[in-house]
């Protein structure tokens, strides 16, 4: 038994083998219901988004007068909020309405540089033109708090911008195109984040009769009716990652997909060794791809240095009534010491004894050979949700990664830093080879890409990657981002 499917204007059909889940559709009748649903949900973020930088605008420009009240009445004050238009161009010419629709992961903190870069010039000119066009001055300190406030005020408002529009709107439909473990990859990292607003509806790859492919999704079709496939299951986005088609065909999978006015996003080669800071260049039509290098300045790292020390004694010193009431907690409960002491590899494979308080019965770590056949993580970790090592109290400080803080005082001592990458006890550390032990070239951290992306969830090999990542494209900014993600992960008791 076979399907028909349309492919082509007119009566032409393409014939699939039986299984496959694609029916015949009259192209003739423009089902093009993926991409104008699309379409509308972009159309409407873009005027959310624009409507909540108004309204973090205003709110801002209110709570300076809640914290520091300028001179005269806030009605004779109102004509500042004629720069609220200046404030949507700039952003608009910041692609700040744009970006969103070309990708998955709509971030702010992502874009909060564009977002400063706009309050900045935006508070500029109203600090240095309003003067020469309004009655009244506008002071400094005022307009400081303005910015401060403002930047506080634009990213959560966007934020509430971004949740209306996922409820208003179904799923983005997302069509896989490759079944074989990037493809399942993909899958496995879209699946676990509802926050992005996207359902996978299958894959579209050859068929393959020597193997099973590595992704669960349904198999729609192979790519000669990817037309149809995307129009019977309203796909809204592609998503290519290293399907086994030929170069010709995929050029004309990402043709056709524009046609459909689809969205279209590729994994690229070699994407183990690059990150998100990648600059695109352009040589006579070609584009080119800009890796960052391992250097970095000396003045940089001696900042990071600073931020740690500086963080870290902050942090014991706040949470110093905390860690005296866990220490006397965990003396209480069960017989042993209050802090445990384990060998890592640090920075430039130096190794350092890594501060934890103790979460296990006294002499758990003899009883490991025993376990392992309950071992539910990837090789060579070792992890049992449900340990029997554990103790009561040691299950909630690891739930709420209160069990970590004493590594505060590694990073004052400088074996460990506020945010790097995840350090490895030597059995781990013997699996990293090649290029993945330039992951040592920073200090490894309290907090890291591993710790906020989803722990034991991320196998071995991709937390390798992630470190590697991390190292190579490191920048300041890059750490505030991680340690801001740290919060929720803390906060939502994630730890493990």
């Amino acid at each position: 038994m076979e399907a028909q499917a349309a492919t082509s204007t007119g009566a032409a059909t393409k014939t699939l083998p039986a299984g496959d889940t694609v029916v015949a559709l009259d192209r003739g009748r423009t089902a093009e219901r993926g991409g104008v649903r699309a379409g509308r949900r972009d159309s409407v973020r873009r005027r959310a988004l624009a409507l909540s930088d108004m309204v973090a605008i205003v709110g801002a420009y209110l709570l300076v007068w809640v914290v520091d009240p300028p001179p005269g009445t806030l009605v004779e004050r109102a004509p500042l909020l004629a720069a609220l238009p200046l404030w949507v161009v700039v952003n608009k010419l910041l692609g700040l309405y744009d970006r969103d629709a070309n990708l998955i992961n709509k971030s702010s903190l992502d874009e909060f540089p564009a977002i400063a870069h706009s309050i900045v010039l935006g508070t500029g000119f109203v600090f240095l033109v309003g003067g020469l066009v309004l009655p009244f001055h506008v002071y400094r300190h005022q307009a400081l708090w303005f910015a401060l406030l403002a930047l506080a005020t634009t990213p959560a408002a966007r934020g509430f911008a971004r949740a209306f529009v996922r409820q208003r709107f179904s799923p983005e439909r997302i069509l896989v195109i490759g079944s074989g473990s990037v493809a399942d990859m993909v899958c496995r990292k879209l699946a676990g984040h509802d926050e992005y607003g996207i359902e996978l509806v299958g894959y579209v790859d050859e068929s393959w009769t020597d193997r099973e492919p590595a992704t669960d999704l349904p198999h729609l079709g192979e790519v000669d009716v990817f037309d149809a496939v995307a129009r019977e299951h309203d796909v809204e986005r592609v998503v290519v990652a290293f399907s086994s088609l030929s170069h010709e065909q995929l050029l004309d999978v990402i043709s056709t997909a524009k046609r459909l006015k689809l969205k279209v996003s590729i994994v690229p080669r070699l994407f183990e060794a690059m990150g998100h800071s990648v600059e695109i260049d352009s040589v006579q039509g070609m584009t080119l791809m800009g890796l960052s290098g391992l250097s970095r300045t000396r003045s940089s790292l001696l900042l990071k240095r600073t931020i740690d020390v500086c963080g870290a004694g902050l942090g014991l010193l706040v949470l110093s009534p905390l860690l005296a009431v866990v220490a006397v907690a965990i003396r209480l409960t069960s017989p042993g010491p209050v802090l445990f002491a384990q060998r890592r590899i640090g920075r430039d494979n130096t190794p350092f004894r890594m501060l934890k308080f103790r979460t296990m019965y006294e002499g758990s770590d003899r009883l490991k050979a025993e376990l392992a056949h309950l071992n539910e993580a990837s090789e060579p970790m070792f992890k049992i949700e449900r340990d029997p090592r554990v103790t009561p109290l040691g299950r909630f400080l690891r739930r709420m990664s209160v069990d970590e803080l004493p590594q505060l005082l590694n990073v004052l001592r400088g074996e460990m830093s506020l945010v790097g990458p995840r350090p490895l006890i030597p059995s781990e550390d013997a699996h990293v080879i090649g290029w993945h032990r330039d992951r040592l070239d920073l200090t490894p951290g309290l907090t890291g890409p591993w710790q906020v992306m989803g722990r034991t969830s991320i196998p071995f090999h991709e937390m390798i990657k992630l470190d590697y990542l991390y190292v190579a494209e490191w920048s300041l900014w890059n750490d505030v981002k991680l340690l801001l993600r740290t919060a929720p992960v803390v906060l939502g008791a994630k730890g493990q």
